[in-house]
């Protein structure tokens, strides 16, 4: 009897203790079938299994930032805060909220910011798994506990996930392999909502701002952005637009960082329009070795002015419509300088480079100031025939005077060389007056100068002239009479 008396004074004290402990309030309520239906109270204390009295449940041996401990309820030091709190050795993690903002909930990781700081990480995974065999999990985000920023993705170096020091990491980063990095899908079925935006970046500075920074390195075929656009009408891949009121505006600026070989600062697959002019760098103080045109007039008659059609190749937004211009590989042997071999990409509907084309082109800018030139030679050797002209007629009356027999000039025949202009050969046809059988047809250039005789020991014939004896360009060819001319015409040689 005593053995039992002693045993269930333990047992009481053991109760009693471990109400002490935990500092329970009332007793474990009984599972008993609540009302039909059951009232809300009926319902919560059906459901409940244990119950505290308001303050803090804790789990310790010392509460200090430097011990391990956990702590569930209400602690008051200067404001109070209410929920949960697990230490660990100079690092904890709340959650819940305090009286100073009691309506803003929030998750907060603490450091003591040291070296062995170390990142707040948000993991999936399929299980806890067993002891030496945790349950296998991917790492989604983690939250820098030093400059508060955030990575999504697996990141394998959370000392220094993109290359950067932690005076430059990104404020949020996302870091994948080989996946789809980040996406936006915004669904606007309704034009009563307004406007469809997917994303929108605004950056306010004193100086310098950027809006976005692309950076692809490494590897081929890399492309900074891709934008495709399918609408029904009104469709813009890119637009960008400047404030009318600054200076010094670029909408959009491309730098291929130096000229030649097939780099571009721009390409365009297809026509341009623009409603302004266009410019090109032209400062003398950014030039050197600038001597004149020459020759442009008879290195303009070399080219071989065209119209065509294009070939619709796969690739190339080529126009169907008759063209003007020049062939590349032609205009390659006058001014090699003018034209540039280009590899374009070809895209995939994801904007993938998936092959390339290539082709040459023609700078036709360049082009203008040879034609430039050109005109002004031809200009210069016309004003020298007008003079030349004027003084054949002035002095008409004396030539016709000094042929043979006074004769008439009328007498005389000279035909416009056939064919005219040429590039081989070409004939010219003549007669002289009666009882004449010896002149000349003498060719010079359009400044005066001569260039070939070709006697003439027949009254009726005529004089074949290659183009390999004079040259290429146009000339003055007259009859002529014991050294007077009697009559001019021109030819052209190509």
């Amino acid at each position: 009897m005593k053995k039992q008396f002693i045993f269930l004074g333990t047992l009481l004290l053991s109760l009693t203790s471990m109400h002490a402990q935990n500092r329970s309030d009332g007793t474990v309520l009984p599972f008993t079938a609540p009302a039909t239906p059951p009232t809300a109270t009926q319902q919560l204390l059906t459901n409940e299994v244990f119950r505290f009295l308001p303050g803090i449940v804790t789990q310790g041996t010392a509460f200090g930032f430097n011990d391990q401990w956990f702590a569930l309820g209400e602690i008051t030091s200067g404001q109070t805060f209410y929920g949960m709190r697990f230490q660990q050795a100079n690092k904890g993690l709340t959650m819940g909220y305090t009286s100073a903002t009691p309506n803003k909930p929030r998750i907060e990781w603490i450091h003591d910011g040291g070296s062995t700081a170390d990142y707040l990480e948000f993991r999936v995974g399929n299980g806890f798994g067993s002891p030496g065999s945790p349950g296998a999990n991917t790492l989604v985000a983690s939250m820098s506990p030093r400059q508060g920023n955030t990575y999504f993705g697996e990141i394998d170096r959370l000392g220094n996930p993109f290359d950067d020091n932690f005076d430059d990491s990104p404020k949020v980063g996302i870091a994948t392999r080989g996946q789809l990095g980040f996406k936006i899908f915004s669904d606007n079925q309704s034009s009563s909502i307004g406007s469809n935006i997917g994303a929108e970046i605004r950056v306010r500075h004193v100086n310098t701002g950027t809006g976005m920074k692309i950076n692809v390195d490494q590897g081929q075929s890399s492309t900074g952005i891709f934008a495709s656009v399918i609408s029904s009408q009104n469709s813009i891949g890119v637009h960008a637009r400047t404030n009318s009121n600054t200076t010094n505006s670029r909408a959009i600026l491309g730098d291929a960082g130096s000229t030649g070989g097939n780099r571009f600062a721009g390409m365009f697959n297809g026509d341009v329009m623009i409603t302004a002019g266009t410019f090109t760098v032209s400062d003398g103080k950014l030039k050197q070795n600038v001597v004149n045109e020459k020759s442009a007039l008879e290195r303009i008659s070399l080219l071989r002015p065209v119209t065509y059609t294009y070939n619709q190749t796969d690739g190339i937004a080529l126009s169907e419509l008759d063209q003007h211009g020049f062939i590349s590989q032609e205009m390659a042997e006058v001014f090699p300088e003018l034209t540039k071999d280009v590899t374009q990409p070809v895209f995939d509907e994801d904007g993938k480079i998936v092959s390339d084309i290539s082709y040459k082109a023609i700078n036709y800018t360049g082009l203008i100031s040879v034609l430039t030139a050109g005109i002004q030679e031809l200009n210069t050797e016309l004003s020298a025939v007008r003079d030349e002209l004027a003084e054949y007629k002035a002095n008409d009356k004396i030539r016709q005077s000094l042929v043979q027999d006074s004769r008439e000039l009328t007498d005389y025949s000279m035909e416009q060389n056939i064919p005219n202009p040429f590039n081989d050969r070409t004939v010219i046809r003549y007669q002289l007056a009666p009882e004449v059988n010896q002149a000349s047809i003498t060719i010079f250039n359009l400044n005066g100068g001569f260039v070939k005789d070709y006697p003439i020991n027949e009254s009726k014939g005529e004089v074949t002239v290659l183009a390999s004896e004079i040259g290429k360009g146009m000339f003055i060819y007259s009859l002529t009479r014991n050294g007077q001319e009697i009559m001019s015409k021109r030819m052209i040689v190509r």
